[in-house]
This record gives C-alpha cells, structure tokens and sequence, in this order.
C-alpha cells in the first residue's frame, strides 16, 4: 500500500493541482491512499517548523509531499513540492495534470472558501456542547452518599439524558474517605455521570452550580466531662462521661459556618441555584441526640444569600422523618409503606415537630379483619384505619423516634439518601410515579397558619407547574394542633436565640398564655 501526504495552503494553485491529481490517483487505484492537511497562510510557518521537527525536513514553499512508510515505519520518504509529485506521477503511475491555469486558481479558491466555512461550522458545534450539570455535595462523607451518588450517577437528576458532574466537599478531617468515595463513583459504568471532583475550594466550584446538597456538616461535638460521685470506700471518686456540646454552642458553629458558604453562593452561583438542606437525620442510636437543625440552617443560608437567591430555592429535607413515620404505621397496620401517603411533618426538623395523620391515606390493605377491599386505587384514611387510637397518640411517636433509632446501631443511610430523592426528584422532574399528593417541607413562611413571616417552618407542600413548591392552604387543624404548631414555632425562634432573640420575644409577647395540650401527636426529635 502507498500512503501520500500532501499538505499546502489552501489558495494555493499548485496545491490544488496536485490535489486534484492526488485524488484522481486514489480513485483508480486501489492501493493509493492520500491524506491532505489543508492550512491557511497564517498556519504555513508554524506548520513547517512541525515538520522540521518532526521529519528533520526543511521546507519552505507551499505544497510539500511525503510517503509514509507503512510496512517499515520510521520518519517517512519526502518526495518535494508541486513539480517533483507531478514528476512521481508521471514515471510511476503515467498520470498527468492537465487542468488550465484559470480553473487551478478557481479550485483553489474553492478550497480556501470551504476551509472557512468548516472551521466556522467547528467553532458553532463546539458552542453548541452542553457541559454537565453540576451538583454539589457539601459534607459529602456521610452513609446517604454512598447511596445518593451512585443514583445520580446511574440515573441522573434534571432528566433522564441531562449529564451531570459531581463536586464533593468536606472537612480536611474526612479526606481519606472522601477520596475513596471519588474514586468508588469513578470506577462505576454510569452513562450519566461525567466527571468526579474533590473540592477543597468551594469559590470556584460554586460557578454555574445547578444543585447544591448540605450533609452532614459542622457535627455535635462531643465533650469529656468528669463528674464527682459518692463512693463507700473511696473519700473523692470522679468519673469522665462523655456529653454532647452545647446546643447554642453548636448552632453559633453551624451560623458561621453556613454563613462563610452562603456569602459564597450569592457571590458566585446564579439566581436559579437550588439547594437541599438535607443534614443528619438522627434516625440511629448514635447520632439520635444530635439530628441537624434543618430549620436553623436554612434560615442562616436565606439571611446569607439575600436578596440574590430567592427563598423557595433553598429548603429543607422533611421526607426522612415522613418515612420514619410511615415505616412505624406499616408495621401496625400490616402494609408496606409505600401504601401510606401523605403524612405531614409540622414544626422544627431536628427538634420539636408535630406528626399530623389528618390528610394521610392507606392502600392495598388485605389484614385478615379488614374483610374484602378494592384494587390498588382504593384507600381509607389511615385515623380510621389503625385498629387503636390509644397506640397513635401515646406510643407511636416514641417507637418511631426512640425505640426504632436506639435498635439501629449500624445505620446505613438507606432510609435518607431515598428521601432525598424523592425530594429532587419531585422538585426538578414533577412527574415522579407516586400516589403522594402531599409532601413535608421545611421553607420560608410567608404567615401561612399562624407562622409568623420568614420564619423557616415544615409544611405541607406540594408541587407547583413552575416546578416549585406551594403550600397546601386548606389543611384543617383542630385547637390542640394550633397549639402544637404554635409550640414548635416557639422552638423554632428558640434555635434562633443563639444568633438574634429579638424573635423569640417577639412572639412571645403577641401569643401569652401558650400552654401545651395534654394529648398530641408532638414529638421532639432530639432526646
């Protein structure tokens, strides 16, 4: 086989002559193949110098003809210019050119009019390169991303076929585990997933950030405090328990921290940015005494990024607590839980909520003392249907929140990384599969039921066309649950204390007399 190069400028006469001779040789014979490198004048020097140093040729004029040595390898065979090809032609081949001066020239125009046109056409396609959606996960060593991640790896987030890049940041404490992470989500044959980094700088990252995630961040500390006991034989006896930090302690740490990354994210994210306050749960044995304070951290992230990001674009996870309730329903009432829909979460995710059953319905409920009931589109609600109200009000909330989290010592994060996507799933897609009408939320109230104005509360909300959220405005409540509600807004306001207690007293100056009813679906969270 013969392989020519032939390269030149493309306005050149000669060079479209022996292009044209080139061509007419590779389409008579089968053998001849021909590669051309067209360049423009500007390119020509730099061009030459490349194939000075790598071919150890010196060339000057445009065109210039090589053959490269297939079977052989090595630099190749330079063969000269426009005249020393047509003279390789002639004796090898017996073909010559033929074409008159006039239409050389105009060939040559050609070539130099359509080498425009595809270096415009290859500047327009790499315009038209959509780069991936970036999601960033801040406190990314946590269980939940060992599952969260690889699903929008796997499956996306935006929509079926949107690419997406991941950015994970962490404290330096965590960068072992974070780089094993990073490098467990690059091994995985994901056709979504583009690129995997570690951030140590958030500026930078935070730039055309589609979806921000919060974590596990800025975690309880725990203190060794040593305590004087009684002792029969000993005179002084002292013992070291361990205890956790402070609460206003902590929330002071959580304020700066979130404060220094929400500055950051209103100096460099677009106004269309969403974030998910996701946090710690607590809904194991270990981190039970320390869930993350939701409520307070959105606040500190809307007081941050004002007026840049608009208040409904950063929210709080609610759903992990949902599906705790559910779990703890289905077992009672023998059903799955994805057969339990809508139960709401009111009040301060983390601390002190309010469990509300009142728009919650039950599916595919086939107990032996149920009798006959309908298909997969039949329900009853699930106040009627628990077999006793007694268990609902006194026990359920206890065997949720402390008997089913003290039986989980290993907790894997199942349970959260599934609410957080169905969370995003629900924002960005809105046509998740589900029979959930109503979901919990915790956002920015604008005095709806009683909450004062931006006051960051869990409500029910459900999805809006504009792939947003809207609150449920024709919830019912009954006096015992306005009182309850008014308790967790003064928990609430509470957390707030340790930056600003103006609030707090506030509203505790417009609502004397708040006492708290005897029986209530109210639970805190954080023993």
């Amino acid at each position: 086989m013969a392989k020519f190069v032939i390269a030149g400028i493309c306005d050149c006469p000669y060079f479209a002559r022996i292009e044209l001779l080139a061509d007419k040789l590779a389409g008579s014979l089968p053998n001849f193949k021909v590669t051309k490198l067209v360049k423009q004048a500007s390119e020509w020097k730099e061009f030459t110098n490349w194939v000075l140093k790598q071919h150890g040729w010196e060339v000057k004029k445009s065109p210039v003809v090589w053959r490269e040595l297939l079977d052989r390898g090595g630099v190749g065979t330079l063969i000269g210019g426009a005249d020393e090809f047509q003279e390789y032609a002639a004796a090898y081949y017996n073909e010559f050119s033929q074409m008159p001066t006039e239409e050389l020239l105009k060939v040559a125009e050609d070539t130099s009019r359509f080498l425009l046109m595809d270096k415009e056409e290859h500047k327009e396609q790499i315009t038209k390169i959509v780069p991936p959606s970036k999601i960033i996960v801040i406190g990314a060593c946590c269980n939940a991303s060992l599952h969260l991640l690889p699903y929008f790896a796997q499956y996306g987030l935006f929509s079926a076929t949107e690419k997406i890049a991941l950015h994970l940041y962490d404290e330096l404490a965590n960068d072992e585990d974070l780089r094993e992470l990073a490098e467990s989500l690059r091994e995985l044959d994901a056709p979504l997933l583009v690129e995997v980094k570690i951030e140590t700088e958030l500026s930078a990252c935070l730039v055309d950030a589609k979806q921000i995630i919060f974590l596990n961040i800025v975690p309880r500390m725990r203190l060794n405090v040593e305590e004087s006991v009684s002792c029969p034989t000993k005179t002084n006896s002292t013992l070291a328990t361990v205890k956790s930090e402070p609460r206003n302690q902590w929330l002071k740490r959580r304020y700066t921290f979130l404060t220094a990354i929400g500055m950051l994210i209103k100096a460099y994210c677009s106004s269309s940015v969403r974030v998910l306050v996701a946090g710690n749960p607590g809904l194991d044995a270990e981190s039970n005494d320390s869930p993350s304070p939701i409520n307070f951290d959105v606040a500190v992230l809307h007081k941050a990024t004002a007026p840049h990001i608009p208040c409904m674009q950063i929210v709080g996870l609610a759903a992990a607590l949902e599906q705790r309730i559910k779990s703890t329903l289905a077992v009672n009432l023998e059903v799955s839980p994805h057969n339990i829909t809508d139960v709401v979460i009111w009040g301060n995710v983390g601390s002190r909520i309010y469990i509300d059953l009142s728009l919650s319905r039950v599916y595919e409920r086939h107990a032996y003392d149920i009798g006959v009931q309908g298909g997969d589109w039949y329900s009853v609600p699930t106040l009627e249907a628990i077999r006793d109200p007694e268990w609902l009000v006194l026990e359920m909330p206890s065997e949720a929140f402390k008997k089913r989290t003290k039986a989980i010592s290993n907790y894997l994060g199942l349970s959260h990384a599934q609410a957080i996507i169905r969370t995003l799933e629900s924002w960005w897609r809105r046509n998740v599969d589900d029979k959930e009408g109503v979901h919990s939320l915790a956002i920015a109230s604008e005095e709806w039921y009683g909450v004062p104005r931006d006051v960051v509360f869990s409500f029910p909300v459900n999805r809006s066309p504009t792939s947003s959220w809207s609150v449920v405005q024709d919830v019912e409540l009954s006096p015992a649950a306005t009182l309850e509600i008014e308790s967790c807004v003064k928990d609430v306001l509470q957390d707030w204390t340790a930056v600003d207690p103006e609030p707090l007293e506030r509203y505790m100056e417009s609502h004397k007399g708040l006492e708290k009813p005897e029986d209530s679906n109210e639970v805190s969270t954080e023993e």
